[in-house]
């Protein structure tokens, strides 16, 4: 079953690395957008994200194959569509439906691998899925950097749309729960899960500071050509073929708390580093540790821990709820804060958000160290 999963997560990834690849130059080259859309666009994206909560609450009942198969439909009708976009509008009505698809695949595919990977392994088989979908990217970047002077923007989208297409088809044939997940109103974000909704949200606007400006930068700022941007994201998903894994083993074995610790503190020099750095080889060294460092299967094995049985799918929904209320407002306000004093400072702003990042790390450690030390002594 895990074999399975493998081949569907490679298969979608493949076609999403297809997509990110061309996509801040598309905007750039054929559609002319500038900062402020940007922002805009990429904040329009999230919203799906923001509405997980509710859209697992609609499908709870069905099983997590059919739910995570229906969002990759939706990812290809998206893929599609972008190469008849006609305008700004049409840009955002098509990212928006793109975005649905793309956002509601991550908690039923989350809640197969955690349901067949065993007592123990379940950081590493995160970890691996990773890793496969870092290689599928990989080949996908390269397939981008050979076929781009042959099948342009329009051709890599089709492309992409076929990849994703039989990550459905391959996704439906799944086995696995009979429902996505039990007990869920439309809702069902819960106190108790409050230290993983924060631990979400300080990721999802560090994700979306990166996501959104960091290739920006790089194409706006300082000229990278297309394919030259191709290459690096492939070298940045060449390394996390080793390290997601790793990352899953650290968790595995150190706690998450410690993990985020570590990645909160080098994304925090990564994005210092963008602020001031003009050297382009350095640049592409920091983006490229800024890539293998997305560190969210952490955060969903500490969902995992945290959660009561058949509420993973639950938990996982409202942590992407949380987590994209960020992501919503980061690109509008990085956007406009570019605008008005420049990139360093939405840059800087990165940095204090990778520095809180590490301040609540530390401090969750702490306290679960802190119970663990009162139930044994308890239990003596």
């Amino acid at each position: 079953m895990l074999l399975l999963l493998a081949a569907g997560s490679l298969t979608w990834q493949f076609g999403f690395a297809i997509y990110r690849g061309v996509w801040n130059n598309f905007l750039v080259e054929v559609q002319g957008v500038q900062s402020t859309q940007l922002g805009f666009i990429e904040g329009i994206r999230e919203i799906p994200g923001f509405l997980v909560v509710v859209l697992v609450g609609l499908v709870a009942s069905l099983a997590p194959s059919i739910v995570s198969g229906s969002a990759c439909l939706l990812m290809a009708l998206g893929l599609l569509l972008y190469p008849i976009s006609g305008g700004f509008l049409q840009l955002v009505m098509i990212t928006f439906l793109f975005s649905i698809g793309f956002h509601m695949l991550f908690p039923p595919q989350a809640v197969l691998v955690l349901h067949h990977a065993g007592e123990g392994q379940r950081g590493r088989w995160l970890g691996w899925m990773d890793s496969v979908g870092s290689a599928a990217s990989l080949v996908g970047m390269f397939s981008v950097s050979i076929l781009f002077a042959k099948l342009g923007f329009n051709g890599l989208f089709l492309l992409a749309a076929g990849a994703v297409t039989v990550a459905a088809i391959v996704l439906f044939s799944t086995p696995g729960p009979k429902r996505l997940s039990v007990g869920v109103s439309l809702l069902n974000i819960r106190r108790e899960y409050a230290t993983y909704y924060v631990m979400t949200a300080l990721q999802g606007a560090r994700r979306h500071m990166y996501m959104t400006f960091a290739l920006f930068n790089l194409v706006k700022v300082h000229g990278i050509e297309t394919l030259t941007i191709v290459l690096l994201q492939a070298v940045g998903y060449g390394t996390s073929i080793i390290t997601r894994p790793l990352l899953g083993r650290l968790a595995d074995r150190y706690g998450e708390t410690k993990v985020l610790m570590w990645c909160y503190a080098l994304t925090s020099l990564v994005f210092t580093g963008y602020a001031f750095i003009q050297n382009h080889t350095a640049l592409f060294i920091l983006f490229t540790i800024d890539n293998i460092l997305n560190f969210e299967l952490v955060i969903t094995l500490y969902a995992y821990t945290v959660a009561r049985e058949g509420e993973v799918a639950s938990i996982l929904s409202g942590g992407s709820t949380i987590g994209h209320i960020p992501g919503v407002l980061v690109p509008i306000l990085g956007g406009l804060l570019w605008k008005v004093a420049g990139p360093a400072a939405t840059f800087l702003c990165g940095t204090t958000l990778c520095l809180a990042g590490f301040v609540y790390a530390v401090w969750l450690g702490r306290r679960i160290a802190a119970r663990k030390a009162a139930r044994a002594t308890l239990a003596g």
